[in-house]
């Protein structure tokens, strides 16, 4: 019996030496970990009710007039050298069709949106468009002109290119963060 005891003992001193051992890496680990390791925030250029701003976070700033001419030449140069095409498809049978482009290039992303045939919407609706993989992520209103031309203009700090599709979708004014009724959609 006392042979049958040694070796259950070891054991079981062994399993608490390790236990011991995972509770010490991780606690090390945590600690090793400064307080001010932060990912740091995706800057975006977009465009909200407000105008196009640019955000970090949760922070918001209006852009200059001068400001954004500059940041649609940058995206323009940048798509026409480096850009990935594609076609927007009608999606609700409205008659409004488009063009999209994106790439990644020296740490930014770049995104362009022209369409055209977008019908007037009530009062209380806008166009707004989305990057959608798994989950979709808006990236601001479409600017919409009398004639029914679109356009937005995107760029964020980060790579987005693992979104391989694109919405545009009329909103109504509801505070709803989902998207509403597709009315073009492109998969690149």
């Amino acid at each position: 019996m006392a042979t049958v005891e040694k070796p259950r003992l070891a054991q079981n001193l062994l399993l608490a030496a390790g236990a011991v051992l995972i509770v010490m890496a991780v606690y090390s680990y945590f600690k090793s970990k400064k307080e001010g390791d932060v990912l740091p925030l995706a800057e975006e250029i977009i465009v909200q009710e407000e105008g196009v701003v640019r955000k970090s976070g949760e922070e918001f700033e209006v852009l200059t007039e001068e400001e954004v001419l500059k940041i649609k030449e940058e995206v323009d140069g940048v798509l026409e050298s480096a850009g990935e095409k594609t076609t927007l498809v009608d999606m609700a049978e409205t008659g409004a069709l488009g063009e999209v482009s994106q790439a990644f290039s020296d740490g930014k992303f770049y995104f362009r949106l022209n369409a055209q045939g977008l019908i007037s919407m009530e009062k209380g609706y806008y166009y707004e468009a989305w990057l959608k993989n798994e989950d979709v992520l808006s990236i601001g209103r479409v600017e919409v002109s009398l004639t029914g031309e679109g356009v937005l203009y995107y760029t964020a700090s980060i790579d987005r290119s693992d979104y391989t599709a694109v919405m545009v979708t009329l909103e109504p004014e509801d505070g709803n963060p989902e998207p509403a009724k597709i009315i073009l959609e492109a998969e690149f």
